[in-house]
């Protein structure tokens, strides 16, 4: 009984940021398996910062802490950002470390415990672990999902150092937040921007494959509709900060091939940039009244749009044609003008 007191005291002081926005189909099961972790539950401190959800997400995660035996819990409802939500689980956080978990993301139970570890064992400052994606048509399925995804899944124990860590499922040092905060201007990507940035100040990430983590998704719509709905002053925020992100987070030299694996596997970024070449052969066209040339751009567009409208509907097609034009070209060229300049500085 004493060694397990002292291994308790001895525990460093975690603090566990969620930041979530109606969430209630899924907190329960979120709450469920935090509350499953081998880690001593009185070296947990649970801050949750709620955007201002609408649905029962609050109610359900008062009554589910309430009852829990972690070191005390706050709920903090404010209008926000998933990165001014994250800057806020860091002004109030307790401890010296911070893992932040998504609401829609279950891990084992030994997660917590290995992240500690791994972050000391390879005195890093930023620890993740591996994520598989599940979809599921309801919770319903949830238990079952996981048992079949874990059972087909090779753990693998293997340690590395990556360029960027997503933030579902992160534990950070503290002394990191001495340099970063999330920049509030990358509503998407913020953890690509705080990767890089990390890196830039001399700071360790690491992955650890051997910890098991699923994020939950509902199938319902296509995951662009998302960003399609989003406001549109968001996805015209900080688009070249986002680009730049991107670039720097995909690797740790950035190489010709690199360029062209992302665009390949990024394919709505090339045919974004696909828009200035076809403008440039109109714009010949109409100069020159060359009829093939000048229906080139119209063409292209047409084609675009009549796509967008057959997949998604008159409503959602015309916004994801509005963002395609005013937010996808500016962020391709960024895209392009980046990996451009990393491959000839490093040249």
């Amino acid at each position: 009984m004493k060694v397990l007191l002292m291994m308790t005291t001895s525990c460093s002081l975690v603090t566990v940021g969620i930041v979530v926005l109606n969430r209630e189909w899924i907190i329960d099961k979120m709450l469920a398996s935090l509350q499953s972790q081998t880690y001593p539950h009185n070296r947990i401190f649970v801050l949750m910062v709620d955007g201002c959800s609408t649905d029962k997400t609050v109610e359900y995660a008062q009554r589910f802490l309430k009852k829990s035996d972690f070191n005390g819990y706050q709920i903090i409802i404010k209008k926000c950002t998933i990165p001014e939500g994250r800057n806020i689980c860091i002004e109030r956080m307790r401890g010296d470390m911070l893992l932040f978990w998504d609401s829609d993301v279950i891990m084992e139970p030994k997660a917590i415990w290995e992240l500690v570890k791994t972050m000391k064992k390879e005195n890093a400052e930023i620890v993740s672990a591996h994520m598989f994606g599940i979809f599921v048509n309801s919770v319903d399925e949830l238990e079952t999902k996981i048992k079949e995804t874990a059972a087909t899944l090779k753990r693998k124990g293997s340690i590395y150092q990556s360029p960027r860590v997503g933030m579902g499922h992160t534990l950070i040092s503290k002394k990191v937040f001495d340099f970063i905060r999330f920049d509030p201007d990358l509503t998407i990507l913020e953890d690509f921007d705080f990767s890089v940035r990390a890196r830039q100040h001399g700071f360790k990430l690491i992955i650890n494959e051997g910890i098991q983590t699923f994020d939950i998704n509902i199938i319902r719509k296509d995951y662009s509709d998302i960003h399609i709905n989003a406001p549109l002053k968001n996805a015209l925020r900080g688009i070249r900060k986002k680009a730049y992100a991107q670039v720097m987070a995909h690797s740790f030299k950035i190489t010709f091939k690199d360029m062209i694996v992302f665009f390949l596997e990024n394919k709505r970024y090339t045919f974004y940039l696909g828009y200035i070449p076809a403008a440039i052969f109109s714009l010949y066209g109409i100069l020159s009244t060359n009829v093939y040339f000048s229906i080139v751009f119209p063409t292209y567009f047409l084609l675009f749009t009549f796509w967008q409208i057959l997949r998604r509907g008159v409503n959602q097609g015309v916004k994801a044609i509005v963002r395609s034009i005013l937010v996808g070209i500016p962020t391709s060229v960024w895209l392009l003008y980046y990996f451009i300049t990393c491959i000839l500085l490093r040249e």
